[in-house]
């Protein structure tokens, strides 16, 4: 049974539907009941919801089910000097709160692009 269900109330007869609420004990939620619209019976205690966490878990092991994914190792690079060639490192970096532009060639650029007239700061 769940909130918004058809029922037939069995205290006071009538066709009704079940309604969600909240049962409080000071400002603390403790739990939550399902009552009849009608005569505001209480009819069942309602399930307390999944935690989300439990169900990323759960969602998480059907995807890698789903795709035969295995557990693997990450994969840690190191770059030396000689591969750290970024423009965001260039000399030649002209930053813009807009775009960002290549002095040597005036051409708009990505902060992660790479190129051969790399000169460090």
């Amino acid at each position: 049974m769940k909130a918004g269900d058809s029922i037939r109330c069995p205290h006071c007869g009538a066709d009704s539907f079940l309604k969600k609420e909240s049962v409080m004990e000071g400002w603390t939620k403790v739990g939550e009941v399902l009552k009849c619209a009608s005569c505001s019976a209480v009819i069942a205690d309602a399930a307390a919801p999944e935690p989300e966490t439990e169900k990323a878990s759960r969602a998480a092991e059907r995807l890698k089910r789903f795709l035969g994914a295995e557990e693997t190792e990450s994969i840690h690079l190191s770059l030396d000097e000689a591969d750290r060639r970024f423009c965001k490192d260039c000399v030649n970096l002209i930053r813009h709160p807009f775009v960002l532009r290549c002095a040597l060639d005036g051409r708009a650029v990505n902060p992660m692009d790479d190129c051969d007239r790399f000169q460090s700061r």
